[in-house]
């Protein structure tokens, strides 16, 4: 085999941030065939597997199946060889189904075209050596160009081979069935090879098209997946494979037709409809069809080309550049590493919640609370169990309580209810089974009606999760008799379940429990535009193995909406009743960071907060002070924290650094809320999208910063005004020492 080496400069694991797109290694991994081409990539049980179509010529007769592996991505060995004597298998793709076996699809042109011209097939392996016998899949003359899994289920998009020209898209629960969800995608422009990309409730489809008009086209659709919007790329492509990588970036690799006809790795922005070639691999001729897999910081990418007059089959190492994140004016916390490209030593810190001074307890008890901060008013909304002897029993009710401060709270007594004879009580809901977990929030969506300006959900498993809506927040009434998200046996509504308004998202978002495989006590997230209607929830899975999760309570945070805040609570059956409350996060759709594994409040000295049901959080973390927020906990204290104090940017006795990921900001000032210790210090450089300092702004140029403030702004020796940075891509360095940088925002 002949071995192509590209800029083979070594570097250390982690690469610095200012390197644009490169190439590290191309090298021919196989070329036994006259004809190799038609790849896919797959890492599986630490081996490589790629995959491809051997033959006389690019269409053949005597199209079989190639398996080779590898250990190390430079010694290849066959693994296997599958041929039919009635067809030319074509095009090989494969995946790893969820129960952990590899599943090889391609389709077959059959010899005899009596009966059909086309079928896809699947192929299963617990090894990749050894294949089942070939499952028929999808439908006669509709071409199963790739299958993705996505929450255990398998999609596929078909093409038709014949004068019908379309596409449909099929679901499956095994990968061996595919049953129709859309019988005709789309339509237009000869539409045919596809890749699917999923991310939350959301499906990416980069679409290759070959009639009039020829150019590759971007789809998106939420769950179900029924209803695509479609947008032009203006470029034409052939062999469509594409990857969402963790910085939520979509790369794709495509044959490009202008100029010369290549293999590239491009940029796809699904928002913009826009493809951006950032690098060409070593191709031509007869050439694309790639399996990409990004593994240890590296894009790997099998393909196959003629450039070197064989057709063979290529691997290529890509290292990739750095986004950039268009923060805007927004305020953003160090609660994960989505600003962070590099830190030496400094390390993300979990800060503990301090307990406050007792106050007066509203109620008897604090069981799935929820506190609500109405402009200045505090309202409380607690389950009252009163001996219920099951979840959602009779006896249970919804109380209510007010306070001006968060820390002094009074009953009022409404008279809306008779409990035990009396009506001078603070109860607002008596209706089974819903007081076991009514979940009420303050809708903040735009031109919601006065009546309805509270909104919740509760319900159990018997009834499925109803809405109710109330324009004071004490009196309420359904939204509908039937409940707006249906029960099925994975689901567990006995529990907290919360949904809010998303000013990031437009839509409104619920979490609610379930079981993950039927073991874990989990979450999933639903999203809904009238709080009617739900899409179909997607399990969101972010326990860590024997971890159950009772309770998420997600919010989005209240200084920066578009962060969404959860304490859940953890259980560990095989070590008591005792439980934790722990600190989650996300962005929109995308799956919660688990970057704090350790707990968030931990049951402490306290004997009752270790006993069943006695260490959860109410939902929402309010602001109780201009510089202070609260979490109230069962049994009923208040915990509290500095503006934005959930975690921070740590540097301890010796000097450390954290370098950002490339920026784009709107205002005229940079502010942070940092702390350090009267020794410490915090400065920042301001740089270029290549790491270089700018002028006037670089660290010794910065007036050095100690003390302790929750919106600090930062200064130069030319002052503070940025606004002729505004717009344009900059890095920011700090320079710490026993300092911690919670927040910074450009303003």
């Amino acid at each position: 085999m002949k071995l192509i080496l590209f800029l083979v400069v070594l570097l250390s694991s982690v690469a610095h941030a200012n390197e644009p797109a490169r190439l590290v290694e191309v090298r021919k991994i196989w070329d036994r065939a006259p004809h190799n081409a038609f790849t896919d990539l797959i890492r599986f049980n630490g081996r490589w597997f790629c995959v491809f179509r051997e033959g006389k010529d690019h269409v053949s007769p005597d199209g079989a199946l190639r398996v080779i592996t590898s250990t190390d991505g430079e010694r290849w060995e066959s693994a296997a060889l599958i041929k039919s004597p009635n067809s030319d298998l074509r095009d090989a793709k494969i995946t790893v189904t969820p129960t952990g076996q590899l599943m090889l699809c391609g389709a077959e042109a059959m010899h005899d075209k009596s009966q059909k011209t086309h079928q896809s097939l699947a192929w299963f392996s617990k090894d990749g050596r050894a294949w089942s016998d070939p499952v028929e899949i999808g439908d006669p003359d509709l071409w199963l160009w790739r299958v993705s899994w996505h929450e255990g289920k398998a999609y596929s998009i078909g093409y038709g081979c014949g004068t019908d020209q379309f596409i449909r898209l099929y679901a499956s629960q095994d990968g061996r069935k595919f049953e129709t969800v859309v019988p005709r995608l789309h339509e237009t422009g000869y539409p045919n090879e596809t890749s699917i990309v999923f991310h939350g409730e959301t499906a990416y489809c980069l679409l290759r098209r070959d009639g009039t008009p020829n150019s590759g086209l971007i789809g998106t659709a939420q769950l179900p997946y029924t209803r695509w919007e479609w947008k032009d790329l203006g470029v034409r492509t052939g062999g469509p494979q594409m990857l969402r990588i963790p910085d939520g970036r979509f790369v794709a690799a495509v044959r490009l037709y202008d100029k010369r006809e290549r293999t590239s790795l491009c940029w796809i922005d699904p928002q913009a409809g826009k493809l951006t070639e950032f690098l060409p691999l070593p191709s031509g001729g007869d050439t694309s069809y790639a399996g990409l897999v990004l593994h240890e910081g590296l894009l790997w990418v099998s393909y196959y080309s003629s450039h070197e007059g064989k057709t063979s089959i290529y691997l290529a190492k890509a290292r990739l550049p750095a986004p950039t994140r268009d923060i805007g004016s927004r305020r953003e916390l160090f609660i994960d590493r989505f600003l962070i490209d590099r830190m030496d030593n400094t390390r993300l810190k979990l800060h503990e919640p301090q307990l406050a001074a007792p106050m007066a307890e509203p109620a008897d008890t604090l069981e799935y609370g929820t506190v609500i901060k109405d402009g200045d008013l505090f309202r409380l909304y607690t389950r009252d169990g009163r001996g219920a002897k099951f979840d959602g029993d009779s006896p249970e009710v919804t109380r209510y309580c007010e306070s001006r401060d968060g820390i002094h709270w009074t009953k009022p007594r409404l008279g809306l209810h008779e409990i035990d004879g009396r009506r001078d009580n603070n109860v607002i809901l008596r209706e089974p089974p819903f007081c076991h977990n009514f979940a009420p929030f303050l809708d903040a969506r735009p031109g919601v009606a006065a009546d309805e300006r509270f909104k919740a959900l509760a319900g159990t498993v018997k009834s499925g999760l109803v809405a109710f809506v109330s324009g004071d927040g004490i009196r309420w009434r359904k939204l509908r008799p039937e409940p707006v998200i249906m029960y099925t046996k994975e689901y567990a509504f006995d529990s907290q379940n919360v949904a809010f308004w998303s000013e990031s998202e437009g839509r409104y978002v619920c979490y609610f429990r379930h079981f993950l495989d039927k073991k874990l006590r989990s979450v999933c997230r639903t999203t809904s535009l009238d709080f009617t209607h739900w899409t179909e929830p997607v399990p969101l899975r972010p326990n860590f193995p024997d971890e159950h999760l009772y309770t998420t309570l997600t919010q989005p945070y209240f200084r920066a909406p578009h962060i969404y805040i959860a304490t859940p609570t953890r259980f560990h059956p095989s070590r008591g009743e005792s439980t934790d409350i722990l600190f989650m996060t996300a962005r929109g759709d995308v799956p919660y960071d688990r970057t704090f594994r350790e707990a968030f409040i931990r049951p402490g000295r306290d004997p009752a907060r270790w006993e069943n049901r006695s260490n959860y959080a109410a939902w929402n973390i309010v602001p109780t002070h201009s510089s202070e927020m609260s979490i109230y906990t069962t049994p009923f204290r208040r915990f509290t924290l500095r503006f934005d104090g959930f975690a921070s940017v740590h540097a301890g006795a010796d000097p450390g650094e954290l370098v950002t990921l490339p920026l784009l900001f709107s205002g005229k000032e940079l502010v942070i809320n940092y702390a350090t210790s009267a020794g410490g210090s915090v400065r920042i450089e301001l740089q270029d999208a290549d790491g270089q300092p700018l002028p006037r702004f670089g660290m010794s140029d910065c007036r050095n910063l100690v003390g302790d403030s929750i919106e600090q702004p930062v200064s130069w020796t030319t002052g503070s005004d940025l606004s002729a940075l505004a717009g344009k891509t900059v890095r920011l360095r700090f320079g710490m020492q026993e300092a911690d940088v919670f927040a910074l925002q450009f303003r």
